[in-house]
């Protein structure tokens, strides 16, 4: 196939686009910045948005997957909370415009990225893919408006998945490595109370739903892409002390760390149990099912 890929160069979209070449697919990524990008017979990078007109260059599209966004592990100012949003809002509007105007043939299929932020937040509750929001907060907002700005795709009858992606470990990219940094320096512990769940996914994982969801033509409408073992703050820091052999004893308040990071702080004190029921159902088997099993092989050389 020939899959055109925002966000290419980000966490996830790294792995899956190791994952596609490694099956012989041919990847187009969407950039803003195209020089110094290293294009060869399977894989070349496009700059889009602004003036740019990616269509120009891509041929026999049979896929588009929407990885694109600011990050959100910045302080959320009010300048970068409009990122946050807009850079969601923009990349997926032009993501529906390409899928108008690719010459050819549609793309049969639209993966567009959403967030686990769509369920708000609870100490108490379990979502799947069925769940409606527990509340309203600025991610769940963001989260909405994103999968609306994706719902058109619909209506072009492109086959469309709303991925919600949960916490993705990596060792050396997103939030693990900042988790893990207390511990390396002997002062890891519990945040907050401890109750909070902590819904999170291997990368691999992250992209092999993607590859799934692209290979299988069942495949359509909303899948969590989170393990489907989610874990309490107090039982994640646990383990991660474990996998790193380090001690797992001076807890972080709650306020400190809203005084700290501000409202970016509801990513760390506050979570939600989000179950990948449907993506277990389509068929996906995750490789690492168990937090246990994700950091012993994200961190085996630590």
């Amino acid at each position: 196939m020939h899959i055109v890929i925002t966000g290419g160069t980000g966490l996830v979209g790294k792995t899956l686009t190791n994952k596609l070449l490694a099956d012989d697919h041919f990847v187009s990524i969407l950039t803003r910045n195209a020089q110094n990008k290293q294009n060869d017979t399977h894989l070349q990078y496009i700059e889009w948005l602004g003036d740019n007109e990616p269509e120009r260059e891509l041929e026999h599209v049979d896929a588009i997957v929407n990885l694109a966004g600011a990050s959100i592990s910045s302080r959320w100012t009010k300048k970068h909370k409009e990122r946050i949003k807009n850079s969601r809002i923009e990349a997926t509007r032009e993501c529906i415009r390409l899928l108008q105007n690719l010459p050819g043939e549609r793309p049969s299929v639209f993966v567009s990225a959403s967030a686990m932020g769509y369920y708000g937040t609870s100490e108490t509750d379990e979502f799947t893919e069925e769940s409606a929001p527990a509340n309203e907060n600025f991610l769940q907002k963001v989260s909405a408006r994103w999968e609306e700005e994706a719902a058109p795709a619909e209506d072009l009858g492109v086959r469309t998945i709303y991925a919600r992606f949960g916490l993705v470990l990596d060792a050396n990219e997103g939030a693990l490595p900042l988790m893990m940094l207390p511990y390396k320096l002997g002062a890891g512990g519990p945040v907050g109370n401890g109750r909070q769940w902590y819904s999170w996914v291997h990368h691999e994982d992250a992209a092999g739903v993607i590859v799934h969801a692209l290979e299988n033509e069942h495949v359509e409408g909303v899948y969590n892409v989170t393990a489907p073992a989610p874990e309490r703050m107090r039982d994640f820091g646990k383990k991660l002390s474990s996998a790193l052999k380090r001690p797992h004893w001076l807890p972080a308040p709650a306020f400190a760390v809203r005084g700290a990071l501000g409202e970016m702080s509801v990513l760390v004190v506050e979570g939600q149990k989000v179950i990948p029921a449907r993506t277990e159902q389509s068929g996906y088997a995750f490789q690492y099912a168990r937090l246990e099993h994700a950091l012993d092989d994200l961190l085996r050389d630590d």
